[in-house]
Protein backbone atom coordinates (compact mmCIF):
# COMPACT_ATOMS: atom_id res chain seq x y z
CA UNK A 1 0.00 0.00 0.00
CA UNK A 2 2.12 3.37 -0.98
CA UNK A 3 1.49 6.69 0.28
CA UNK A 4 -1.43 7.66 -1.92
CA UNK A 5 -3.63 5.41 -0.22
CA UNK A 6 -2.44 5.64 3.44
CA UNK A 7 -1.77 9.31 3.44
CA UNK A 8 -3.45 11.07 1.00
CA UNK A 9 -6.13 12.43 3.73
CA UNK A 10 -2.87 13.60 6.27
CA UNK A 11 -1.01 15.28 3.28
CA UNK A 12 -5.02 16.85 2.28
CA UNK A 13 -4.34 19.05 5.42
CA UNK A 14 -0.84 20.33 4.50
CA UNK A 15 -2.46 21.13 0.72
CA UNK A 16 -0.81 17.70 -0.83
CA UNK A 17 -1.58 15.62 -2.89
CA UNK A 18 -0.29 13.22 -5.26
CA UNK A 19 -0.94 13.42 -8.81
CA UNK A 20 0.76 11.30 -11.58
CA UNK A 21 2.61 9.80 -9.18
CA UNK A 22 4.14 12.78 -7.88
CA UNK A 23 4.06 14.76 -4.75
CA UNK A 24 2.47 17.91 -5.15
CA UNK A 25 2.08 21.20 -2.50
CA UNK A 26 -1.31 23.92 -3.48
CA UNK A 27 -1.55 22.12 -6.98
CA UNK A 28 1.86 22.28 -8.14
CA UNK A 29 4.33 19.96 -8.52
CA UNK A 30 7.22 19.53 -6.39
CA UNK A 31 9.53 17.69 -8.96
CA UNK A 32 8.76 20.37 -11.36
CA UNK A 33 9.40 22.82 -9.26
CA UNK A 34 12.85 21.54 -8.34
CA UNK A 35 13.97 21.17 -11.77
CA UNK A 36 13.11 24.91 -12.10
CA UNK A 37 14.50 25.94 -9.22
CA UNK A 38 17.18 23.37 -8.21
CA UNK A 39 18.17 21.90 -5.04
CA UNK A 40 17.87 22.19 -1.77
CA UNK A 41 15.24 24.16 -1.80
CA UNK A 42 12.64 25.29 0.47
CA UNK A 43 9.22 25.69 -0.33
CA UNK A 44 6.33 27.83 1.63
CA UNK A 45 2.45 27.71 1.30
CA UNK A 46 1.31 31.15 1.53
CA UNK A 47 -2.67 29.76 2.03
CA UNK A 48 -1.17 27.52 4.94
CA UNK A 49 0.69 30.00 6.72
CA UNK A 50 -2.47 32.35 6.74
CA UNK A 51 -4.51 29.25 7.43
CA UNK A 52 -2.40 29.02 11.10
CA UNK A 53 -2.82 32.76 12.14
CA UNK A 54 -6.63 32.20 11.61
CA UNK A 55 -6.74 29.02 13.75
CA UNK A 56 -5.14 30.88 16.54
CA UNK A 57 -7.41 33.99 16.03
CA UNK A 58 -10.30 31.72 16.21
CA UNK A 59 -8.89 29.58 19.30
CA UNK A 60 -8.45 32.75 21.11
CA UNK A 61 -11.98 34.71 19.41
CA UNK A 62 -13.91 31.75 21.14
CA UNK A 63 -12.42 31.51 24.62
CA UNK A 64 -12.66 35.41 24.74
CA UNK A 65 -9.17 35.88 25.25
CA UNK A 66 -7.91 38.94 24.56
CA UNK A 67 -4.60 38.47 22.50
CA UNK A 68 -2.11 40.09 20.07
CA UNK A 69 0.07 37.55 17.65
CA UNK A 70 3.85 38.97 16.96
CA UNK A 71 5.80 37.17 15.01
CA UNK A 72 9.82 36.55 15.59
CA UNK A 73 11.90 37.23 12.78
CA UNK A 74 14.17 34.97 14.37
CA UNK A 75 11.65 32.34 13.01
CA UNK A 76 12.07 33.94 9.29
CA UNK A 77 13.37 37.30 8.40
CA UNK A 78 12.88 36.67 5.16
CA UNK A 79 11.08 40.16 3.37
CA UNK A 80 8.53 37.67 0.92
CA UNK A 81 7.33 35.80 3.92
CA UNK A 82 7.06 38.67 6.03
CA UNK A 83 5.32 40.60 3.46
CA UNK A 84 2.76 37.68 3.43
CA UNK A 85 2.43 37.45 7.27
CA UNK A 86 2.00 41.12 7.67
CA UNK A 87 -1.02 40.82 5.29
CA UNK A 88 -2.59 38.61 8.10
CA UNK A 89 -2.25 41.73 10.60
CA UNK A 90 -0.41 40.06 13.30
CA UNK A 91 2.91 42.05 14.23
CA UNK A 92 6.15 41.01 14.65
CA UNK A 93 9.00 40.72 17.63
CA UNK A 94 12.55 41.82 16.13
CA UNK A 95 15.63 41.38 18.59
CA UNK A 96 18.30 43.57 16.44
CA UNK A 97 18.74 46.39 13.94
CA UNK A 98 18.68 44.32 11.40
CA UNK A 99 15.70 42.66 12.19
CA UNK A 100 14.16 45.90 13.05
CA UNK A 101 15.20 47.35 9.38
CA UNK A 102 13.30 44.27 7.68
CA UNK A 103 10.21 44.72 9.48
CA UNK A 104 10.19 48.29 8.77
CA UNK A 105 11.27 47.56 4.92
CA UNK A 106 8.48 44.77 4.74
CA UNK A 107 5.77 47.33 5.95
CA UNK A 108 5.42 47.08 9.62
CA UNK A 109 4.74 49.78 11.38
CA UNK A 110 6.20 50.87 14.52
CA UNK A 111 3.18 49.99 16.76
CA UNK A 112 3.31 46.57 15.34
CA UNK A 113 6.70 45.97 16.44
CA UNK A 114 7.88 44.68 19.64
CA UNK A 115 11.71 44.85 20.42
CA UNK A 116 13.07 41.96 22.58
CA UNK A 117 16.18 40.30 22.04
CA UNK A 118 19.55 39.89 24.18
CA UNK A 119 21.39 43.17 23.99
CA UNK A 120 19.96 46.24 22.85
CA UNK A 121 22.80 48.81 22.37
CA UNK A 122 21.87 52.55 22.01
CA UNK A 123 21.58 53.02 18.66
CA UNK A 124 19.19 50.40 18.48
CA UNK A 125 17.29 51.94 21.41
CA UNK A 126 17.44 55.14 19.61
CA UNK A 127 15.99 53.72 16.55
CA UNK A 128 13.32 51.79 17.68
CA UNK A 129 12.32 54.96 19.64
CA UNK A 130 12.20 56.80 16.67
CA UNK A 131 9.87 54.20 14.55
CA UNK A 132 7.54 54.19 17.40
CA UNK A 133 7.60 50.54 18.43
CA UNK A 134 4.63 49.23 19.72
CA UNK A 135 7.35 48.42 23.58
CA UNK A 136 11.07 47.61 24.35
CA UNK A 137 11.52 44.09 27.14
CA UNK A 138 14.21 44.66 28.75
CA UNK A 139 15.91 43.01 31.49
CA UNK A 140 19.12 46.05 32.07
CA UNK A 141 18.93 48.87 34.45
CA UNK A 142 21.65 50.62 31.71
CA UNK A 143 19.39 50.08 29.07
CA UNK A 144 16.38 51.83 30.99
CA UNK A 145 18.78 54.30 32.13
CA UNK A 146 19.68 54.92 27.89
CA UNK A 147 15.65 54.68 27.31
CA UNK A 148 15.37 57.61 30.10
CA UNK A 149 18.06 60.06 28.11
CA UNK A 150 16.78 59.06 24.49
CA UNK A 151 13.00 59.00 25.92
CA UNK A 152 12.86 62.84 27.33
CA UNK A 153 13.78 64.10 23.81
CA UNK A 154 10.43 62.09 22.38
CA UNK A 155 6.81 63.21 22.43
CA UNK A 156 5.95 60.68 24.42
CA UNK A 157 7.38 57.88 27.22
CA UNK A 158 9.41 55.10 26.41
CA UNK A 159 6.42 51.91 26.76
CA UNK A 160 8.74 48.83 28.03
CA UNK A 161 8.07 45.30 29.50
CA UNK A 162 10.33 44.03 32.59
CA UNK A 163 11.47 40.89 30.92
CA UNK A 164 11.41 38.70 34.13
CA UNK A 165 12.91 34.73 34.68
CA UNK A 166 10.20 33.02 35.93
CA UNK A 167 12.35 29.70 36.92
CA UNK A 168 10.40 27.11 35.63
CA UNK A 169 11.20 23.33 34.51
CA UNK A 170 11.32 23.37 30.47
CA UNK A 171 11.34 20.09 28.50
CA UNK A 172 14.36 18.78 27.03
CA UNK A 173 16.57 21.18 28.48
CA UNK A 174 19.16 21.63 31.29
CA UNK A 175 17.54 22.93 34.50
CA UNK A 176 16.93 26.40 34.23
CA UNK A 177 18.87 27.93 36.55
CA UNK A 178 20.74 31.47 36.16
CA UNK A 179 23.92 30.08 35.05
CA UNK A 180 22.12 28.78 32.30
CA UNK A 181 19.52 31.19 31.11
CA UNK A 182 21.23 34.45 30.13
CA UNK A 183 17.89 36.84 30.44
CA UNK A 184 15.64 38.00 32.70
CA UNK A 185 15.24 39.84 35.86
CA UNK A 186 15.21 36.97 38.75
CA UNK A 187 11.26 36.96 39.55
CA UNK A 188 12.53 37.71 43.58
CA UNK A 189 14.35 40.78 42.44
CA UNK A 190 11.97 41.90 40.64
CA UNK A 191 10.21 44.71 42.99
CA UNK A 192 13.44 46.36 43.77
CA UNK A 193 14.50 46.67 39.79
CA UNK A 194 11.21 48.32 38.83
CA UNK A 195 11.12 50.81 41.91
CA UNK A 196 14.88 51.76 40.66
CA UNK A 197 13.20 51.91 37.13
CA UNK A 198 10.42 54.44 37.91
CA UNK A 199 13.15 56.56 39.41
CA UNK A 200 14.06 57.42 35.67
CA UNK A 201 12.06 59.83 34.23
CA UNK A 202 10.51 59.56 30.40
CA UNK A 203 9.76 55.39 31.24
CA UNK A 204 6.26 53.57 31.01
CA UNK A 205 6.04 50.35 32.33
CA UNK A 206 3.52 48.53 30.84
CA UNK A 207 3.68 45.13 31.81
CA UNK A 208 6.03 42.25 32.32
CA UNK A 209 7.43 40.01 29.59
CA UNK A 210 8.05 36.23 30.62
CA UNK A 211 9.81 34.04 28.66
CA UNK A 212 7.72 30.89 29.02
CA UNK A 213 10.54 28.64 27.38
CA UNK A 214 12.28 28.23 24.23
CA UNK A 215 11.01 25.00 22.67
CA UNK A 216 7.75 23.78 22.55
CA UNK A 217 6.10 23.56 26.10
CA UNK A 218 3.11 22.44 27.30
CA UNK A 219 -0.17 23.52 28.25
CA UNK A 220 0.92 23.41 32.33
CA UNK A 221 4.26 25.13 32.03
CA UNK A 222 1.84 27.80 30.49
CA UNK A 223 -0.43 27.90 33.21
CA UNK A 224 2.54 27.68 35.87
CA UNK A 225 4.29 30.71 34.34
CA UNK A 226 0.98 33.06 33.89
CA UNK A 227 0.38 32.22 37.39
CA UNK A 228 3.62 33.31 38.31
CA UNK A 229 3.46 36.70 36.09
CA UNK A 230 0.20 37.59 37.55
CA UNK A 231 1.16 37.53 41.49
CA UNK A 232 4.04 39.83 39.88
CA UNK A 233 1.75 41.83 38.30
CA UNK A 234 -0.83 41.88 41.16
CA UNK A 235 2.80 42.88 43.36
CA UNK A 236 4.01 45.80 41.11
CA UNK A 237 0.25 47.37 41.53
CA UNK A 238 -0.24 47.04 45.35
CA UNK A 239 3.33 47.81 46.17
CA UNK A 240 4.88 50.30 43.29
CA UNK A 241 1.66 51.46 42.47
CA UNK A 242 2.22 50.12 38.99
CA UNK A 243 -0.73 48.92 36.96
CA UNK A 244 0.50 46.87 34.21
CA UNK A 245 -1.90 45.49 31.72
CA UNK A 246 0.30 43.65 29.21
CA UNK A 247 1.81 40.17 30.13
CA UNK A 248 3.85 38.96 26.74
CA UNK A 249 4.40 35.26 27.01
CA UNK A 250 6.84 34.31 24.98
CA UNK A 251 8.00 31.40 23.72
CA UNK A 252 6.48 29.06 21.49
CA UNK A 253 3.02 27.52 21.33
CA UNK A 254 2.23 23.26 21.03
CA UNK A 255 2.62 22.10 17.79
CA UNK A 256 0.12 20.34 15.75
CA UNK A 257 0.65 16.82 15.71
CA UNK A 258 2.67 15.75 13.02
CA UNK A 259 2.74 12.12 13.17
CA UNK A 260 1.16 11.18 9.60
CA UNK A 261 -1.11 8.01 11.16
CA UNK A 262 -4.41 9.49 12.65
CA UNK A 263 -7.39 8.20 10.47
CA UNK A 264 -8.66 10.94 8.52
CA UNK A 265 -7.95 14.94 7.47
CA UNK A 266 -11.18 15.44 9.71
CA UNK A 267 -9.60 14.13 13.19
CA UNK A 268 -6.16 15.74 12.14
CA UNK A 269 -8.02 18.75 12.14
CA UNK A 270 -9.62 18.61 15.23
CA UNK A 271 -6.37 17.59 17.09
CA UNK A 272 -4.91 20.55 15.71
CA UNK A 273 -7.29 22.76 16.16
CA UNK A 274 -7.52 21.69 20.09
CA UNK A 275 -3.98 22.35 20.37
CA UNK A 276 -4.82 25.51 19.85
CA UNK A 277 -8.08 25.63 21.77
CA UNK A 278 -5.87 24.44 24.88
CA UNK A 279 -3.41 27.17 24.77
CA UNK A 280 -6.21 29.73 24.77
CA UNK A 281 -8.58 28.19 27.51
CA UNK A 282 -5.22 28.26 29.48
CA UNK A 283 -5.13 32.04 28.87
CA UNK A 284 -8.47 32.35 29.79
CA UNK A 285 -8.21 30.21 32.60
CA UNK A 286 -5.39 32.77 34.07
CA UNK A 287 -7.93 35.59 33.19
CA UNK A 288 -10.06 34.65 36.08
CA UNK A 289 -7.70 35.11 38.29
CA UNK A 290 -6.93 38.67 37.24
CA UNK A 291 -9.38 41.11 37.80
CA UNK A 292 -7.63 44.03 36.15
CA UNK A 293 -7.84 44.53 32.67
CA UNK A 294 -5.11 42.57 30.38
CA UNK A 295 -4.02 42.10 27.09
CA UNK A 296 -1.83 38.97 26.46
CA UNK A 297 1.26 38.95 23.95
CA UNK A 298 1.84 35.48 22.01
CA UNK A 299 5.09 35.21 19.69
CA UNK A 300 4.86 31.58 18.02
CA UNK A 301 7.09 31.11 15.68
CA UNK A 302 7.31 27.48 14.79
CA UNK A 303 3.76 27.36 15.31
CA UNK A 304 2.57 29.79 12.61
CA UNK A 305 5.15 28.69 9.56
CA UNK A 306 7.20 25.19 10.33
CA UNK A 307 4.51 23.50 8.43
CA UNK A 308 4.03 25.90 5.91
CA UNK A 309 7.52 25.00 4.15
CA UNK A 310 9.05 21.71 3.34
CA UNK A 311 12.47 21.26 2.18
CA UNK A 312 13.21 19.85 -1.36
CA UNK A 313 16.16 17.89 -1.94
CA UNK A 314 18.04 15.44 -3.83
CA UNK A 315 19.49 12.06 -3.35
CA UNK A 316 23.18 11.77 -4.92
CA UNK A 317 24.03 8.27 -3.52
CA UNK A 318 22.62 5.25 -2.80
CA UNK A 319 25.05 2.60 0.01
CA UNK A 320 24.88 -0.14 1.90
CA UNK A 321 27.27 -0.70 4.96
CA UNK A 322 27.01 -4.31 6.53
CA UNK A 323 27.28 -4.30 10.52
CA UNK A 324 28.97 -7.13 11.74
CA UNK A 325 29.19 -9.05 14.71
CA UNK A 326 32.78 -9.66 16.44
CA UNK A 327 33.20 -12.94 14.53
CA UNK A 328 32.84 -11.20 11.08
CA UNK A 329 29.02 -11.97 10.54
CA UNK A 330 26.73 -9.90 8.97
CA UNK A 331 24.27 -8.88 11.46
CA UNK A 332 22.18 -6.32 9.50
CA UNK A 333 22.52 -3.98 6.34
CA UNK A 334 21.91 0.10 6.97
CA UNK A 335 21.10 1.47 3.62
CA UNK A 336 22.46 4.89 3.62
CA UNK A 337 21.24 7.80 0.85
CA UNK A 338 23.27 10.53 0.63
CA UNK A 339 20.95 14.19 -0.20
CA UNK A 340 22.21 17.68 -1.06
CA UNK A 341 21.18 19.22 1.78
CA UNK A 342 23.12 18.09 5.27
CA UNK A 343 22.95 20.01 8.74
CA UNK A 344 24.17 23.16 7.11
CA UNK A 345 20.76 23.74 5.63
CA UNK A 346 18.27 22.08 7.96
CA UNK A 347 20.13 21.90 11.15
CA UNK A 348 19.55 20.35 14.25
CA UNK A 349 18.80 21.66 17.96
CA UNK A 350 20.28 19.38 20.57
CA UNK A 351 18.20 17.84 23.30
CA UNK A 352 14.96 18.94 21.25
CA UNK A 353 13.77 16.20 18.66
CA UNK A 354 11.42 17.21 16.05
CA UNK A 355 10.57 13.51 14.27
CA UNK A 356 11.10 14.92 10.85
CA UNK A 357 8.98 12.89 7.60
CA UNK A 358 10.35 12.59 4.75
CA UNK A 359 8.70 11.44 1.44
CA UNK A 360 9.47 10.40 -1.75
CA UNK A 361 8.44 13.50 -4.24
CA UNK A 362 9.83 11.31 -7.50
CA UNK A 363 8.08 7.92 -6.54
CA UNK A 364 5.48 9.39 -4.01
CA UNK A 365 3.09 6.33 -5.11
CA UNK A 366 5.26 3.80 -4.18
CA UNK A 367 5.14 2.04 -0.64
CA UNK A 368 7.35 3.79 1.73
CA UNK A 369 8.36 0.82 3.89
CA UNK A 370 12.01 0.51 3.55
CA UNK A 371 14.46 2.12 6.50
CA UNK A 372 16.84 4.07 5.31
CA UNK A 373 19.18 6.70 6.85
CA UNK A 374 20.06 9.93 5.49
CA UNK A 375 23.19 12.12 5.78
CA UNK A 376 24.32 15.09 3.89
CA UNK A 377 27.22 16.31 1.79
CA UNK A 378 29.53 17.67 4.46
CA UNK A 379 32.62 15.75 4.65
CA UNK A 380 31.47 15.04 8.92
CA UNK A 381 30.64 12.13 10.26
CA UNK A 382 27.78 13.71 12.51
CA UNK A 383 26.02 15.42 9.11
CA UNK A 384 23.13 12.97 8.62
CA UNK A 385 19.28 13.22 10.13
CA UNK A 386 18.46 11.25 13.86
CA UNK A 387 14.98 12.44 14.07
CA UNK A 388 13.05 9.51 11.52
CA UNK A 389 10.61 7.43 12.16
CA UNK A 390 9.32 6.87 15.22
CA UNK A 391 12.20 7.52 17.39
CA UNK A 392 14.69 6.16 15.51
CA UNK A 393 17.55 7.26 12.96
CA UNK A 394 15.63 5.72 10.41
CA UNK A 395 13.19 6.98 7.40
CA UNK A 396 11.01 4.81 5.55
CA UNK A 397 11.12 5.60 1.91
CA UNK A 398 10.41 3.30 -1.19
CA UNK A 399 13.28 0.15 -1.86
CA UNK A 400 13.59 1.67 -5.42
CA UNK A 401 15.09 4.74 -3.88
CA UNK A 402 17.25 6.10 -6.77
CA UNK A 403 20.11 8.81 -7.44
CA UNK A 404 18.23 11.74 -8.85
CA UNK A 405 15.15 11.36 -6.75
CA UNK A 406 13.39 14.02 -5.07
CA UNK A 407 12.92 13.86 -1.60
CA UNK A 408 11.37 16.43 0.82
CA UNK A 409 10.87 17.17 4.77
CA UNK A 410 7.60 17.92 5.84
CA UNK A 411 6.97 21.06 8.20
CA UNK A 412 10.83 22.40 8.26
CA UNK A 413 9.34 26.12 7.58
CA UNK A 414 10.69 27.09 10.82
CA UNK A 415 14.21 28.67 11.83
CA UNK A 416 16.22 27.41 9.00
CA UNK A 417 16.52 30.00 6.65
CA UNK A 418 17.79 32.12 9.42
CA UNK A 419 20.36 29.69 10.81
CA UNK A 420 21.69 27.62 7.39
CA UNK A 421 25.61 28.09 7.27
CA UNK A 422 28.34 27.85 4.51
CA UNK A 423 30.23 24.87 5.88
CA UNK A 424 32.23 23.42 3.48
CA UNK A 425 31.52 26.27 1.40
CA UNK A 426 28.19 24.23 0.13
CA UNK A 427 26.01 27.82 -0.68
CA UNK A 428 23.00 28.36 1.37
CA UNK A 429 19.15 27.29 -0.06
CA UNK A 430 16.99 29.01 -1.83
CA UNK A 431 13.64 29.14 -1.42
CA UNK A 432 10.24 29.50 -2.69
CA UNK A 433 6.80 30.04 -2.24
CA UNK A 434 3.51 29.34 -3.79
CA UNK A 435 1.39 32.08 -3.48
CA UNK A 436 -2.76 31.77 -2.59
CA UNK A 437 -2.91 32.55 -6.55
CA UNK A 438 -0.82 29.71 -7.69
CA UNK A 439 2.10 31.82 -8.54
CA UNK A 440 5.32 30.25 -7.29
CA UNK A 441 7.57 33.25 -6.69
CA UNK A 442 11.29 32.52 -5.46
CA UNK A 443 11.85 33.94 -2.15
CA UNK A 444 15.47 33.58 -1.81
CA UNK A 445 18.22 32.60 -4.55
CA UNK A 446 20.69 30.03 -4.02
CA UNK A 447 24.16 31.59 -2.70
CA UNK A 448 26.34 32.44 -5.35
CA UNK A 449 30.51 31.87 -5.30
CA UNK A 450 30.51 35.40 -5.06
CA UNK A 451 28.32 35.63 -1.78
CA UNK A 452 30.50 32.64 -0.44
CA UNK A 453 33.72 35.37 -0.75
CA UNK A 454 31.63 38.29 -0.68
CA UNK A 455 32.88 39.38 2.97
CA UNK A 456 36.72 37.85 2.33
CA UNK A 457 39.28 39.96 2.09
CA UNK A 458 42.59 39.68 -0.04
CA UNK A 459 44.48 41.10 -2.23
CA UNK A 460 42.91 42.96 -5.51
CA UNK A 461 39.62 41.86 -4.25
CA UNK A 462 36.79 43.76 -6.76
CA UNK A 463 39.64 46.51 -6.86
CA UNK A 464 37.48 47.94 -3.37
CA UNK A 465 38.94 49.06 -0.05
CA UNK A 466 37.81 46.36 2.40
CA UNK A 467 34.94 47.63 4.59
CA UNK A 468 35.36 48.40 8.35
CA UNK A 469 34.27 45.06 10.06
CA UNK A 470 31.32 46.83 12.06
CA UNK A 471 29.97 48.02 8.77
CA UNK A 472 26.46 47.28 8.17
CA UNK A 473 24.74 48.14 4.90
CA UNK A 474 20.71 47.70 5.87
Amino acid sequence: MGIAMVLFDKLARRNMLIRNGRLTMDDVDLEALADRFGTPLYVYSESHLWRNVRQLHDAFHYEHVPADLFFPLRASSNLALLQAIGRTGIGVEVGSMGELKKALTAGFSGERILLAGADRPPELLSYALERGVRAISTDSLSEIETLSTLGTRMTRPADILLEVDPVLSFPNHRPPTPYYLKSGIDRHDLLSFAEQTLTYPSIRIRGLHVQVGTYRWKPETLRQAGEIALELLEQLRTRLGVDGDVLFLGGELPLPVQELDLPSSDEAAAVELDQDLLAARTLAGLLTQYDRPLRFVLSPGERLIANAGLLLTTVRQVKSKSIRDEEGNVTDIVRWLIVDAGLNILPQWPGEPSDRVALSVTRAERTHDVPFKIGGPLYDHRDYFRDGAQGSEYYLLPGNTRPGDRLAFLDTGAYVLEYMSEANSFPRAGAAMIRTSGQVQLIRHHDTFRQLVDCDVFPGKYRKEPRPHHQVDL
